[in-house]
């Protein structure tokens, strides 16, 4: 509807614009025109008796006064000093006037021009060719009195009134008269415009215009409209990142404006549960831990004083039970701080090759089970730092590493590689592998896999969470493929460069 409305607006004000200029342009021919018959009767004026006979000829009744009776109108008063023709509108047609100089007299003649009719202008002609009798290049300082040949051009018709022949153009829109006479050449007073309807040019001209108008509209609306979306766009990516607090900037009250209120509506919304969750989250940590570890406690103490194998052995169990229990905590808080918005990271050039290296040495002090390998493959320096945040990103390869080692029959490798800006790091084991109907499911979570992996093993279902999390805020992403060995193979691909939001 918005465009609809600016369509017809432009085209009405085209339309419009046209027809002032079309009347300007006319009322500037219509002071030509009558100036030259001025022009004309002024030069036809040898004495004063000879007025009257002028009007008689012209059809039109002419004064001449002095300027200086015209002071007290100074607008007038000053045109008429300009040497311009004034045009005033009157209920029966145009006062024409125009300033001469005669005997050192400063005199205006004027008349009021119905229109240019039959007598007028055989009146023009017929003063013409009496200044002609004295000055045959008397005609030279008008611009509608001019001499031609009798022939014409066809595209013109012809009619005949009196003593005098009309010409017009095919659209009716200029005539041209000639003073009929049999000589090869003739008088000609023209062109004279009496239509001032729109021409089919005029009508092109609008269109156009309505369309060049038009789309400048209709860009200048999609421009807005693109540029509020793009704000939309970069609120979005900010919550998206972890940035609660972003909002949208709204202007206006149209659809675009009312989008803009409901995102940040929503994104207060969302704002208010995180915190929520977040405040709940903490305060069951904390309720938990506080009785676990007081439990924990007094079963070690029980343990320690219990003679009976039976009981010390029961105990033992509950202790590591209430130690899960306490490290299932820990986890839940690592995701939650991963997962409430976005935790405060603070990324550093690291060298990822001594981040491996040093995972693989804290696994095999903890594991004998597996052997655990590594391998580069790249050499170039420039290739093995990145921008991580090192704690994090330990983590995450450490989870990984885990859980492989968990899983793995014999043998664990880990291998980094570098191409196109991207960091990867590879973990694969030669376990039984996940089915590929998972590979998307794995990182949810709480996610138990019990038909390839047993609870046996070990694990609560967040460790590939966390892992998914850190490297969301880094950049990147994780995947999971099957290994050479037909096993697992957890991949991490993020960003060489980290980029500030």
């Amino acid at each position: 509807m918005g465009v609809l409305a600016i369509l017809i607006l432009v085209t009405f004000s085209s339309f419009s614009t046209l027809h002032f200029v079309q009347h300007i342009q006319s009322i500037q021919q219509r002071q030509s025109l009558l100036g030259d018959v001025l022009s004309l009767a002024h030069d036809s004026l040898t004495t004063s008796t000879d007025l009257p006979w002028i009007s008689q000829q012209l059809g039109i009744d002419l004064s001449v006064v002095p300027i200086t009776e015209l002071e007290s109108d100074f607008i007038l008063y000053y045109r008429l000093q300009d040497e311009q023709v004034v045009l005033e509108q009157e209920a029966h047609g145009y006062r024409a006037s125009k300033a001469f100089t005669r005997d050192g007299q400063r005199l205006v003649i004027s008349g009021v021009f119905l229109g240019v009719e039959n007598q007028l202008v055989e009146g023009v002609f017929s003063l013409a060719r009496k200044l002609l009798e004295h000055d045959a290049r008397s005609l030279d300082r008008y611009s509608y009195l001019t001499w031609v040949t009798t022939e014409r051009k066809p595209l013109y018709r012809q009619s005949q009134e009196s003593s005098i022949l009309s010409f017009q153009t095919l659209d009716s829109y200029q005539t041209w008269f000639l003073e009929f006479t049999p000589e090869p050449t003739a008088l000609e007073f023209g062109p004279v415009e009496f239509n001032n309807d729109l021409s089919l040019v005029s009508i092109f001209i609008v269109i156009v215009m309505a369309v060049l108008l038009t789309g400048l509209a209709v860009y200048w609306l999609v421009q807005r409209f693109e540029v509020g979306l793009q704000r939309l766009e970069r609120a979005s990516a900010r919550v998206a990142a972890g940035h609660l607090n972003s909002r949208v900037k709204v202007e206006s009250k149209d659809a675009l404006g009312r989008l803009g209120n409901s995102f940040n509506l929503m994104a207060e919304q969302i704002q208010r549960l995180m915190g929520v969750q977040k405040e709940m989250i903490r305060a069951v940590s904390h309720e938990l831990r506080t009785p676990v570890a007081r439990m924990r406690f007094g079963v070690q103490i029980l343990e320690d004083e219990s003679q009976d194998e039976y009981l010390s052995k029961q105990l033992s169990d509950m202790d590591k039970d209430l130690q899960e229990l306490d490290e299932l905590v820990d986890e839940i808080l690592t995701y939650a701080r991963l997962e409430e918005g976005g935790p405060i990271l603070e990324f550093k050039h690291a060298n990822l090759l001594e981040l491996v290296e040093q995972i693989v040495d804290e696994t095999k002090r903890r594991t004998d089970k597996v052997v655990v390998t590594y391998e580069s493959k790249t050499d170039a320096k420039e290739h093995l730092y990145s921008d991580i945040e090192f704690r994090y990103m330990h983590r995450a390869v450490q989870n990984l590493v885990g859980n492989a080692c968990r899983y793995a029959k014999e043998k664990v490798h880990i291998c980094y590689s570098f191409s196109d800006g991207l960091c990867r790091i590879d973990v694969e084991d030669d376990g039984d592998g996940i089915p590929e109907k998972d590979w998307e499911r794995v990182f949810s979570p709480f996610t138990r896999l019990d038909d390839s992996r047993t609870r046996s093993s070990g694990g609560y279902g967040l460790g590939l969470s966390i892992v998914q999390r850190i490297i969301f805020w880094h950049g990147g992403r994780a995947q999971v493929e099957r290994s050479v060995w037909n096993g697992a193979k957890m991949s991490l691909i993020w960003p060489q460069s980290h980029e500030e939001d």
